[in-house]
């Protein structure tokens, strides 16, 4: 199998982020109403008036094509809401976004790592099948259900954190560690069961291995055999794991953070919607979408490689 060059995943990444933007952009504009309605309501005139001055009366197909040409030009776009240019926006959610979707993301794979090679190990057994059962249940978990049970565990009961993950205004996030805990847990805890699901296949075959049974018949220590005969195996599976979970906690940051009010992409990503403000959604998908197909194109990277040789 001859290696996959660079520039050719260049060119998918490129045609897949075409592809998904061009679509949301026509997505949006198939909504009904917009900026201008939102605004002006039942003023008609001044409705016209609005979408004159921010270039929303031109055929949608147009306006696409200027979006995707300024885009080259490294313009995002200006808000409708204050005429304030989206990428300096952008980059300080992106900012306070990662300072809690790095940790969630090295947490979810740590975890996930650890559960499937438990579930594995266990096989069999009445611990194995609870674990499953509870790793099942929280991987089909809806995150809201997630964020509510999170907040009244250690916020209503504990008392250990606020129930809202807001800054102090004018700080950076990290200032407030205690404000981080809960948006973390409810990225890191869905994404450790789909992690542990993932893995747990290549985890029975690696356990199954005639490596490993004899030395468990022989009684070697089981973290011996995991560090000596498993973790050096495992590492192709947990590196495409690895790319799947930081996507898709990437993703999952739009609900966490708009039910947390905490001020990232997700967050952002949700007010512009809610305010029809087009450039800033835009923007704000480029990010998580560019970065997601990314890490999905490098996790098929690793499988490919793992594969031909």
């Amino acid at each position: 199998m001859r290696p996959v060059r660079p520039f050719v995943l260049l060119a998918r990444w490129a045609a897949g982020l075409l592809v998904v933007m061009s679509g949301l952009f026509l997505l949006t504009e198939a909504l009904p109403g917009d900026f201008a309605d939102g605004v002006a309501g039942a003023d008609r005139g001044r409705a016209e008036l609005l979408r004159s001055q921010r270039g929303l009366d031109g055929p949608v197909l147009i306006r696409l094509a200027h979006w995707w040409a300024s885009l080259l030009r490294g313009d995002l776009g200006t808000s409708l809401t204050d005429g304030q240019p989206v990428l300096p926006r952008v980059l300080d959610r992106l900012q306070t976004t990662l300072i809690v979707a790095v940790p969630a993301a090295v947490l979810a794979v740590l975890a996930a790592v650890l559960l499937a090679l438990a579930l594995a190990w266990w096989r069999g057994r009445p611990a194995g099948a609870r674990l499953a059962v509870v790793t099942a249940v929280l991987a089909g978990l809806p995150e809201v259900v997630l964020v509510v049970g999170l907040v009244l565990l250690l916020s209503v009961g504990l008392r250990l954190v606020p129930a809202v993950s807001l800054p102090t205004p004018g700080m950076p996030a990290w200032s407030d560690p205690e404000i981080l805990l809960l948006p973390i847990l409810a990225l890191a805890l869905p994404a450790t069961a789909w992690g542990a699901r993932l893995l747990r296949g290549s985890a029975d075959d690696l356990l199954a291995g005639d490596v490993v049974v004899s030395a468990r018949r022989r009684g070697v220590p089981a973290r011996i055999i995991v560090v000596s005969h498993v973790i050096p195996r495992w590492l192709p599976p947990i590196a495409q794991a690895a790319a799947f979970l930081t996507a898709g906690v990437l993703g999952g940051s739009v609900v966490v953070e708009s039910l947390l009010a905490y001020p990232g992409l997700g967050q952002g990503l949700a007010s512009a919607v809610a305010a029809r403000d087009t450039p800033m959604v835009q923007a704000v998908s480029l990010v998580i979408v560019g970065v997601s197909l990314a890490l999905l194109m490098l996790a098929d990277l690793v499988r490919t490689e793992a594969g031909r040789r």
